[in-house]
């Protein structure tokens, strides 16, 4: 269990739209079959507005700088790369609003039952280990669902041979990535025997049902079909187009970041799991030889 002295109950939940990007006016419902995950890090799949969802990005922003101060082993580069990552979170969603249909900003003040805790979760007067573990994957998601929408206008930039556009695109998500990193190494900036005692058994019946996984984050797929498009568009480009040093730069750049966030989740594992046999794969053990995520997040 956390011993650290700034222990608060989670009272928000992400409100994040179903089709995983910021939305530039209201969406539309449709169903998920991750709901038990979504549920689990209290991630509501409901069809917000823009205005929703800005409320909720505060909120969550506010919540999570409130406690990086006491997330001890996190380093000075870190805590910039989440800063930064929630300032292109905030200019993105600044943008849409923008590009919306006019209207009032809603105030952030007023009562909104998106952000009230899920009912019936475990923990609800939740301990800083399990209370930041939850924290950390909503703001990952956050930055995922930012990171979708950047990646639909930089694909389309690529598209529409607008290579300022494609390159600039590419700079923001490798700052994104870099950001999202950032988020896992706070999501889990706890000593092991917390996630042991208190975040696994909380991932597990009766909590949620057998095989909760990582696998179920729908913003990561997204992300992961996204990114897919995007390096074969660029790949694709005739040679010689437009200005290839930047394109090529800003590409083997977003690469990078891609291979430390990575690496950096797998050392997570590695240091939360030892025996590297996630939730999943114990769940599928005797059903499947497949290989399955090394940990469950």
């Amino acid at each position: 269990m956390s011993t650290e002295p700034h222990v608060r109950p989670s009272t928000t939940a992400a409100v994040l739209p179903e089709d995983s990007r910021i939305p530039r006016s209201r969406s539309q419902p449709d169903s998920g079959a991750t709901a038990e995950y979504d549920r689990y890090f209290h991630i509501l799949r409901t069809p917000p507005d823009l205005g929703a969802w800005t409320r909720s990005c505060l909120d969550l922003q506010e919540e999570v700088l409130a406690d990086l101060t006491h997330s001890s082993s996190l380093d000075d580069g870190q805590r910039a790369d989440i800063l930064t990552g929630l300032l292109h979170t905030s200019s993105a969603t600044l943008t849409s609003w923008l590009r919306a249909a006019p209207g009032p900003v809603p105030d952030r003040h007023e009562p909104f039952t998106g952000t009230r805790p899920w009912p019936g979760q475990p923990g609800e007067e939740q301990g800083g280990a399990l209370r930041r573990w939850k924290l950390g994957h909503q703001l990952l998601h956050v930055l995922l669902a930012t990171m979708n929408t950047v990646l639909d206008e930089t694909l389309d930039a690529a598209q529409g041979t607008r290579w300022p556009s494609l390159v600039r695109g590419m700079e923001q998500l490798r700052v994104l990535y870099d950001a999202a990193t950032a988020a896992m190494a706070y999501a889990s900036d706890f000593p092991p025997a917390a996630y042991q005692d208190e975040i696994r058994p909380s991932m597990q019946p009766p909590f949620v049902g057998p095989g909760f996984s990582g696998v179920f984050n729908r913003e990561h797929r997204a992300m992961t079909i996204g990114m897919h498009r995007l390096r074969r568009a660029v790949k694709d480009l005739p040679q010689g187009t437009g200005p290839v040093d930047e394109i090529r730069h800003a590409a083997l750049s977003l690469d990078a970041a891609q291979s430390r966030n990575h690496s950096s989740h797998v050392k997570i594992c590695e240091r939360c799991v030892p025996s590297g046999t996630s939730l999943l794969r114990h769940h599928l053990a005797q059903s499947s030889p497949r290989e399955e995520p090394l940990c469950d997040s």
